[in-house]
């Protein structure tokens, strides 16, 4: 019985987005890392954290750290419902989703991949699924 599991290169490192991105006038200070970490979906920023190294990795980390607390109460501007219908806050979003991928390459591992993990090609995320505040 054959139990290899089939497999699927996916690359989006490479892709670029279809419109340009911009940013609220606060946070100008992250416009050279909106191209590489701005994305819109788990498996894009999965990808960039395998692609990109540990020394782009931390340099984003430094330079989007700092501003953490005002970029959430940026966010916290908008009802969560309606965060795309405004572009500079979803990119500010895909920002702070992309912090959170990479904080596990950050404090535990010391690098992109997961020590002693799988693949990280073998893992699919379910892109379709979206979170929803209750009625």
């Amino acid at each position: 019985m054959n139990t290899a599991l089939p497999t699927q290169t996916v690359n989006f490192v490479a892709r670029k987005a279809s419109a340009a991105r911009s940013l609220p006038a606060d946070f100008e200070l992250l416009a050279p890392f909106v191209e590489t970490w701005a994305l819109e979906t788990e498996t894009q920023r999965n990808a960039q954290r395998h692609a990109v190294g540990m020394d782009a990795i931390l340099a984003f980390r430094d330079a989007i750290l700092p501003q953490v607390d005002d970029i959430v109460a940026y966010l916290n501007r908008y009802e969560l419902a309606t965060l795309g219908e405004h572009p500079e806050a979803m990119t500010l979003m895909y920002l702070l989703l992309s912090l959170a991928e990479l904080a596990p390459a950050i404090e535990f591992y010391n690098q992109p991949a997961v020590i002693d993990g799988y693949e990280s090609a073998r893992f699919r995320a379910d892109e379709s699924f979206v979170m929803r505040p209750l009625p």
